[in-house]
């Protein structure tokens, strides 16, 4: 399963977990558990995207524009992507 889903992020889609987890053939709980285990192993790493707010801002985050610090958006984005050591894995299980 930790090769299919790293070939999944090979891919750089943007896929949602319940998306991931269809694509894999597992339950949710179990792509959390196999994501956690391929971090800490260092084949994947947590990556955010996006504009957000400091912690220290102290605005308010439910308009669309933050006054405090001129942000235009505080979502943010979490996207899981292969380390250097997670695609050397892809690229010998490709070949």
């Amino acid at each position: 399963m930790l090769t299919s889903i790293m070939k999944i992020l090979a891919r750089k889609e943007s896929l949602s977990m319940t998306q991931l987890a269809h694509e894999v053939g597992c339950s949710l709980k179990e792509l959390e558990s196999a994501l956690e285990q391929m971090e800490h192993m260092g084949y994947i790493r947590n990556e955010q995207f996006g504009q957000s707010c400091s912690s220290s801002c102290g605005s308010d985050r439910g308009s669309s524009q933050c006054e405090g610090c001129g942000f235009a958006s505080s979502a943010t984005y979490t996207f899981w992507v292969l380390t250097e050591r997670g695609q050397t894995i892809v690229g010998s299980k490709l070949k």
